[in-house]
C-alpha cells in the first residue's frame, strides 16, 4: 500500500499545509480503493520518518515546504542535509554530537538543531578521570566532551587511554559504559597517531568474536584447497614491495610466447576464501573500509593473523590466489585474457630497491640473478604499456612525496624523499592491467561490479590554472578545449624542474575531480580507460575485496541466481558509498598524521634557518616549502613591514619599496614556532635567496592594489584541504 501511496503522493501539490480530509480528497481521485484511514497511517508514517511536518492544528505538509531540515551533524558545526550544509552556531548545537541524525530549524535566518533524532555511538575513546567515588571518561573528540560517560568499579587507573562500549543512555547525554581495551598513557609512544586515527573512526582493536573466527581459519593451504583451482607452483612468480612491507597481496610473472607476444600473471591473494560475507571480521574491514599507513604505525583493514598471515603471498609457502593472465602483443595491446583462480608459490620476496638496482646495472643481491632476465622483460612491456597509456591521453604525475623516518618511540627522527622509480612503475602497469581486465570483463557482460570512476574536470580550473602557470614564465600555449589538455600539461610540469614543479604538480592534481567509488561505470578521466575497479588490494581495500567476491559468484561459479542478482544490485550502491566516504576518510587521516609528525619534527628545530620556496599566498601570509618537503608558514603579521596581496602578479607588495615576494621566489627563512598540538609550523623571512625571475612582473599601481575575489582561488590550490586522488 506504501508504494501506491508513494506515487500518488508524488503527483499532489502541496500550496500549503492540509488537513487530513483535504489530503483524502486527492487521494480519492486517483484511487477510491483507498480508505482514510489508509491514509492517515501512511502521512503518520512519513511524519515519523520525518518526511512530513505535522501542524499544531493536525494540517500536514511535506517537510521540504517547512523551515525545518533533516541532517547529519558533522561535530564541528555543520549539519549536511543532502548536497546542502548549514552552519550552525555552537549555542544552538543543542546536546548533538557528531554523526547525530539532526532536525534543523532554519527559519528567521538563524539555523537551529531542533532535535537529535537518532544517535549510532556504540563506543568511545578517552581518558579516565575520577569524580568523588566514581570513575569516568572524558572523549577525546571535542565534539563528544559534552557527553558524561561512566565506568563502573573502583580498580581504574586515572589518566589511562581507553575504548568503551556504551552500554545505555540512563540521561540526557549520560551513559554507563564498559571499557573493552586499555591503551596506556596520552604520552605513551604510538599514542598520538592512535588518537588521531580515532578522530577519522579508526581503531586499533578486534573484538571477541573475530578472535574466535581466526581461531577457525587455518594457517596453511590445505588439500581440499586445490580443488577447482590451477596449479601455478610451477611458474615463476615472485612479490616486489617495499624492503618493509609485511602484507603482500600481489605477485607477478611474466613469459614470452611463441608468437612474440607477453603472457603478463598478476595473481592477487584469494582472501574472500578465508573472510566471509557478514562475519564479524567482513563486517569490521567494511566499517574501517582501508587499511591506514600512519607514520610508522598500520592500523590494518584485516587482522594481521590475516594480512601478514594466510593471506600474504609470503615466499616459499602454498598461497590460494585470484589470477589475471593477459596476453599483450608488442603494442601494448591486451589479445586475449583470462581470470581463473591458482595456487601459487612465491620463488622470492622482492624489494623495490633491489630491482631498481637490477634495472639501472647497479649492484644487486645475488639471489636475483636467476631473475634477471625477467625482470628485464617485465620492465621493458612496462615501457611498452606506459607509452601506449600515455598516447591514449592518460595523465602521468612525477612527484616525490615526503617519508618519515621514526625511532622506536614513534618520535620522527628525520626525513626523506619517497621516489617513484622504474620498479615502482613497472608494478603499477601491471596492476592497472588486472584492473582493466576485470572491469572490461564485468562491464561487457553487464554484471553487477564496483567501478573505479574519475569524472573530467571543470574546465575553468584548468583555464584558471594555465592562466596561472603561463604568469609564471612556463609558455603553456592551450586552453581546456585543447585535445589531452591535462595530459600536456603534466607532461609540460614533468619536463621542468625547478622549486615549483612539486607544487605546481600538486595543484594540476588539485583541479581534478576525485576519484570515487560506484556501482555505475562512468569511466576514468586520469587514466584514459572506458571502465577500471580496484581489484589488486583486497587485503588493503574493502572495494577489492568486493570484486573478488563478484569474481567468485560471477566468473567462477557461473551462479547467476536472478534473486542474487537483484539483492547485489541493490546492495553494491552502499558498499561504494561507503567505500568512497572511507577513501576520503584515510587520504585526511594520512594526511593529518602527517602535518602532526612534521610540526613535532620542527619543534625541536626552531631558531634554525632553512631554505624554502614560496609555493602559495593568500590574505594571511605565504605558504613555504622546505627543501626537506616540509610546508609551513609565513605570516603577513610576522613579515617586518606592510605587504599587500596582489593576485594580478601572485606576489605580496611591498608598501615601503622593499622586495616583492613572488610565487616561486626562494628565501632565507628561520624557524620561529612550531606546535605539534596545533599542526603549526611557522618562518621569518631573513632574506630572499633567490627570486623567480621566470615571472612575469607587469607593471603595477601601488596605489590601486587588487582585492581578492572569488576566480583568483588559484593562488589557493595548495591550500584547499580536500584531497583529491585517482
Amino acid at each position: 500500500m506504501n508504494e501506491k501511496l508513494d506515487e500518488i503522493f508524488k503527483g499532489i501539490k502541496f500550496k500549503r499545509a492540509y488537513d487530513l480530509d483535504k489530503i483524502y480528497e486527492k487521494v480519492n481521485e486517483v484511487d477510491s480503493s483507498l480508505t482514510k484511514d489508509d491514509v492517515k497511517e501512511y502521512l503518520d508514517s512519513k511524519v515519523d520518518s520525518y518526511d512530513f511536518f505535522k501542524t499544531p492544528n493536525n494540517k500536514y505538509e511535506p517537510i521540504s515546504k517547512t523551515s525545518f531540515r533533516v541532517g547529519v551533524y558533522n561535530g564541528k558545526g555543520v549539519v549536511k542535509c543532502g548536497a546542502y550544509n548549514y552552519n550552525i552556531d555552537e549555542k544552538n548545537i543543542n546536546g548533538a554530537i557528531g554523526s547525530d541524525l539532526v532536525l534543523i530549524d532554519t527559519s528567521g535566518g538563524i539555523n537551529r538543531i531542533r532535535k537529535v533524532i537518532s544517535r549510532d555511538l556504540k563506543y568511545v575513546m578517552g581518558e579516565v578521570y575520577k569524580d568523588g567515588s566514581s570513575y569516568y571518561i572524558k572523549p577525546i573528540d571535542e565534539d563528544k566532551q559534552n557527553l558524561t560517560i561512566r565506568v563502573p568499579g573502583d580498580e581504574h587507573i586515572e589518566g589511562m587511554r581507553v575504548y568503551a562500549y556504551l552500554d545505555n543512555m540512563i540521561g540526557d547525554n549520560y551513559y554507563d559504559a564498559h571499557i573493552v581495551k586499555k591503551y596506556g598513557f596520552k604520552d605513551d609512544p604510538g599514542r598520538d597517531i592512535l588518537d588521531e586515527a580515532y578522530k577519522y573512526g579508526v581503531v586499533d582493536y578486534m573484538d571477541d568474536a573475530i578472535e574466535k573466527e581466526l581461531e577457525l581459519i587455518p594457517k596453511k593451504v590445505l588439500p581440499a584447497d586445490f580443488i577447482g583451482r590451477s596449479d601455478l607452483r610451477d611458474k615463476e612468480i615472485f612479490t616486489i614491495d617495499g624492503v618493509d612491507t609485511k602484507d603482500m597481496d600481489d605477485a607477478v610473472s611474466l613469459e614470452t610466447l611463441e608468437n612474440g607476444n607477453f603472457l603478463l600473471g598478476v595473481h592477487i591473494a584469494d582472501v574472500p576464501n578465508y573472510v566471509k560475507e557478514g562475519s564479524a571480521i567482513d563486517k569490521r574491514a567494511f566499517e574501517l573500509g582501508f587499511s591506514y599507513y600512519l607514520a610508522n604505525k598500520v592500523i590494518p583493514m584485516l587482522p594481521h593473523e590475516l594480512s601478514n598471515g594466510i593471506c600474504s603471498l609470503n615466499p616459499d609457502v602454498d598461497r590460494l590466489t585470484i589470477t589475471v593472465f593477459a596476453e599483450i602483443d608488442r603494442h601494448g595491446n591486451i589479445k586475449g585474457h583470462n581470470i581463473e583462480l591458482g595456487v601459487i608459490k612465491s620463488r622470492l620476496k622482492m624489494d623495490y630497491d633491489n630491482v631498481n638496482n637490477i634495472l639501472d646495472d647497479k649492484e644487486f643481491d645475488s639471489k636475483y640473478i636467476p631473475f634477471v632476465r625477467t625482470l628485464k622483460n617485465m620492465y621493458l612491456l612496462s615501457l611498452i604499456l606506459r607509452k601506449k597509456r600515455m598516447k591514449e591521453g592518460a595523465i602521468d604525475f612525477e612527484r616525490d612525496e615526503l617519508k618519515l623516518i621514526t625511532d622506536e618511540d614513534g618520535s620522527v627522527s628525520g626525513l626523506s624523499r619517497r621516489i617513484q622509480r622504474k620498479a615502482e612503475n613497472m608494478i603499477e602497469e601491471f596492476m592497472l592491467v588486472a584492473n582493466t581486465v576485470v572491469a572490461t570483463e564485468f562491464y561487457y557482460n553487464k554484471l553487477p561490479f564496483i567501478y573505479r570512476n574519475h569524472g573530467n574536470p571543470d574546465p575553468e580550473k584548468i583555464n584558471d590554472f594555465i592562466y596561472m602557470i603561463n604568469h609564471l614564465g612556463y609558455k603553456a600555449n592551450m586552453d581546456s578545449d585543447t585535445p589531452n589538455v591535462c595530459q600536456k600539461l603534466a607532461i609540460l610540469l614533468n619536463k621542468s624542474h625547478n622549486e615549483l614543479s612539486d607544487m605546481l604538480k600538486l595543484s594540476l592534481i588539485k583541479c581534478q575531480k576525485r576519484a570515487e567509488y560506484s556501482a555505475e561505470n562512468k569511466g576514468h578521466f586520469g587514466l584514459a580507460l572506458p571502465c577500471y575497479t580496484h581489484f589488486t588490494s583486497p587485503i588493503r581495500r574493502y572495494p577489492d575485496l568486493t570484486v573478488h567476491r563478484l569474481i567468485h559468484k560471477f566468473i567462477i561459479e557461473k551462479d547467476f541466481d536472478k534473486k542474487d542478482l537483484k539483492s547485489i544490485s541493490k546492495k553494491l550502491p552502499v558498499i561504494a558509498e561507503q567505500s568512497t566516504q572511507r577513501d576520503k576518510a584515510e587520504d585526511n587521516c594520512e594526511k593529518e598524521v602527517m602535518r602532526m609528525k612534521c610540526a613535532e619534527y620542527m619543534e625541536n628545530h626552531i631558531g634554525e634557518n632553512f631554505i624554502g620556496t614560496v609555493v602559495s599566498l593568500d590574505s594571511n601570509g605565504m605558504d613555504v616549502e622546505l627543501d626537506n618537503m616540509i610546508t609551513g608558514r609565513v605570516r603577513r603579521k610576522d613579515l617586518d613591514y606592510d605587504y599587500e596581496l596582489n593576485d594580478a602578479t601572485f606576489s605580496y607588495m611591498s608598501l615601503n619599496g622593499f622586495d616583492d615576494y613572488y610565487l616561486g621566489d626562494v628565501l632565507n627563512l628561520e624557524c620561529i614556532r612550531a606546535s605539534k598540538e596545533d599542526r603549526i609550523i611557522d618562518f621569518k623571512v631573513l632574506s630572499k635567496y633567490k627570486e623567480n625571475n621566470n615571472i612575469n612582473k607587469n607593471e603595477i599601481n601601488r596605489e590601486k592594489i587588487l582585492k581578492k575575489d572569488e576566480k583568483s582561488c588559484i593562488i589557493m590550490l595548495t591550500r584547499e584541504e580536500n584531497n583529491y586522488s585517482f
